[in-house]
């Protein structure tokens, strides 16, 4: 009876597979450039510790950021994890106006996403194995701005940009124990997508007008690597510590034009041609301090890559006011864990707090500002007593921006919500 509510709860959480992919929305003018804005956020329990999670694992939340930590998930259980993010934003910098007469700012811009799907269970004592969906990148915006004539030097049509998409991340992940305190995963993933920009002429210079709409299709093999150990450095204190690898990957990308007039007049069509957009190599290090099982610190530190990827002609698109450039981030996390002993003996976690830090330089080098990532997270977890259910809430609030004037920057404000459900099931004959 167990395993078939574990089946039912799994189908449920299934259904909404095809929701998590057309709900993500983000709204934010970066998100022209390149693939999107690319998810700093792993949607996991440890996303108010800063998303520093990488030296850490738990034996029942899923831990998407380092597959070696599925293999400490508990024995004989299915975990199943939905996770979605309420998103304020709010611009400022960059010349910006504002259509609203009443205003002399822009308004700020709500989003609401599922973003997140997982499923993991122990195949053996040691190797634990997960699967999921999560976004891996987001592309929403809509614009207007003086377009240069060609052969001129002055700015004398106005074109509004509109465009969506983003590349979402199907994953299987698996963690195996090698040793008592050192295990390995690895993360094998497939990235696919589309995204879509129009461009249109608003100036009276052009009578029918001019429609173009490019549409990118992405797909591709993904691999990421890791590896967690951990060392007990006396009675009360453990220290853990977690690497992540991924390799520089390339994927297929084949896109096609159409120009249009106001009365959906094809005028032109380009036929699909393959490219190709390289992803750069990444790299996570985390070590972390716990105490007593019950208090934790954590240090993560990220690298990616881009300026050593050269020869994309679709990642050239945009102009000389940008460019691509390595970025790298900092998060600190702290977390406390209400641990009890239930009426058998045994002992679970009740509840968790945590506060976390992090900052950074994005990928993104803007009228020669590297644009920047600041924040500040807060988390609070629980588990339900009697039943399976359990439920996490964090707040992210951040800057992402440049001192320049001439840069857009946007303050954001997330709120996430990760639901989690337990179920066991039995290995061998069971016994009433």
């Amino acid at each position: 009876m167990i395993l078939r509510s574990s089946v039912f709860a799994g189908i449920c959480f299934l259904l909404i597979f095809p929701v998590v992919v057309k709900a993500q929305n983000n709204s934010s003018p970066y998100s022209i450039i390149g693939l999107g804005n690319i998810e700093n956020s792993y949607f996991n329990r440890y996303t108010g510790m800063g998303n520093a999670g990488v030296a850490l694992s738990d034996s029942r939340y899923i831990n998407n950021s380092n597959a070696a930590s599925l293999s400490k998930l508990g024995n004989h259980i299915f975990t199943f994890e939905l996770s979605a993010r309420a998103q304020v934003n709010a611009y400022s910098g960059g010349n910006l106006t504002t259509i609203n007469p009443n205003s002399t700012a822009p308004s700020p811009t709500f989003d609401v996403a599922f973003c997140r799907l997982s499923v993991a269970t122990k195949i053996t004592n040691k190797w634990g194995s997960s699967l999921g969906l999560q976004p891996y990148s987001t592309a929403n915006y809509n614009y207007t701005a003086n377009k240069l004539v060609q052969g001129s030097n002055r700015n004398e049509l106005i074109s509004q940009y509109q465009g969506s998409g983003g590349v979402n991340q199907f994953y299987w992940a698996n963690g195996y124990q090698i040793t008592k305190n050192t295990s390995i995963g690895v993360n094998s993933s497939m990235l696919f997508g589309s995204l879509t920009q129009t461009e249109s002429i608003l100036s009276n210079a052009v009578l029918a007008g001019l429609n173009t709409t490019d549409n990118i299709y992405l797909s591709g093999a993904y691999f990421n690597f890791s590896i967690q150990t951990k060392k007990r450095l006396n009675h009360a204190w453990v220290s853990t510590y977690g690497i992540t690898f991924s390799p520089q990957t390339t994927l297929h990308a084949a896109y096609n034009v159409f120009v249009t007039d106001n009365n959906s007049d094809t005028l032109k069509t380009d036929a699909t041609v393959n490219d190709r957009f390289t992803i750069p190599a990444v790299v996570n290090l985390g070590i972390a301090l716990i105490k007593n099982d019950k208090y934790t610190f954590t240090v993560n530190a990220q690298q990616q890559n881009w300026s050593n990827i050269r020869g994309n002609a679709f990642q050239q698109v945009g102009g000389p006011s940008y460019q691509l450039t390595n970025s790298n981030k900092i998060s600190i996390g702290y977390q406390n864990s209400n641990k009890v002993t239930n009426i058998y003996g045994a002992v679970y976690e009740k509840s968790f707090f945590q506060l976390g830090l992090y900052g950074g330089n994005t990928y993104l080098n803007v009228e020669g500002q590297q644009v920047t990532d600041f924040g500040a997270s807060f988390g609070y977890g629980r588990n339900a007593k009697r039943s399976s259910l359990g439920y996490y809430i964090a707040l992210e609030a951040g800057r992402r921006g440049s001192p320049n004037s001439n840069v857009l920057s946007e303050n954001y404000l997330n709120l996430n919500i990760v639901l989690s459900y337990v179920d066991r099931w039995y290995k061998g004959k069971k016994y009433y």
